[in-house]
């Protein structure tokens, strides 16, 4: 991905990911614990047994925080967003999932996630065809196989003029690339940005 990051002219997620690289290319012999970890599969977060279960840290603070904070009871759903109403709101919330799991030894519920991923169920097998069937109708309409070899989009029908080098887009990232070779990256300005990817 990275010369795609730079050609579109993603300058920051190009050099954190250029140093993460870096780092992660000694991971073996600056933290070889961590190392092994991964090796053996540790490097997702996982909420329940069920296959597939796995998660990226990313996928996990958007799937559990973020969808608090946006639904019943959280931040934007008029609790507020000034900093004491968060810190009160996040330093809460193990107290709630305490008081949580009280009531369900209590009643004698449990909220449980069914064995079978959701991906394997009807409702969502049903969509996945009406998604394909959607997916042949627009591919019907405008052929990707035509004879004509301009450059444009499948669905709109919009064609690129000839400054378009979309592409191109990993010919265009990696010059970018070798060109950061040997820079602080904190003071790299992508002197060469007039190279970068034309939509149109």
């Amino acid at each position: 991905m990275l010369p795609y990051f730079a050609a579109s002219g993603h300058n920051l997620y190009t050099k954190s990911a250029y140093v993460y690289l870096q780092n992660m290319a000694c991971l073996e012999d600056d933290h070889p614990d961590v190392y092994h970890s991964f090796l053996e599969g540790h490097h997702v977060i996982r909420r329940s047994n069920r296959y597939w279960a796995g998660l990226s840290t990313d996928l996990i603070i958007e799937q559990v925080l973020m969808r608090s904070v946006k639904s019943r009871g959280g931040l934007t759903r008029g609790r507020g967003m000034t900093g004491i109403q968060r810190l009160v709101w996040l330093l809460s919330m193990p107290a709630c999932a305490q008081v949580n799991n009280a009531m369900q030894t209590l009643t004698g519920v449990r909220y449980e996630s069914s064995e079978q991923h959701k991906e394997m169920g009807k409702a969502r097998q049903k969509r996945d065809i009406k998604d394909t069937h959607k997916l042949l109708d627009a591919l019907k309409q405008w052929d990707p196989f035509a004879p004509d070899t301009s450059l444009r989009g499948l669905i709109n029908g919009i064609t690129a003029n000839e400054s378009v080098n979309a592409d191109k887009a990993h010919q265009v990232g990696q010059s970018i690339l070798e060109s950061m070779i040997g820079e602080n990256t904190q003071e790299y300005s992508f002197k060469r940005k007039s190279q970068a990817v034309t939509l149109g």
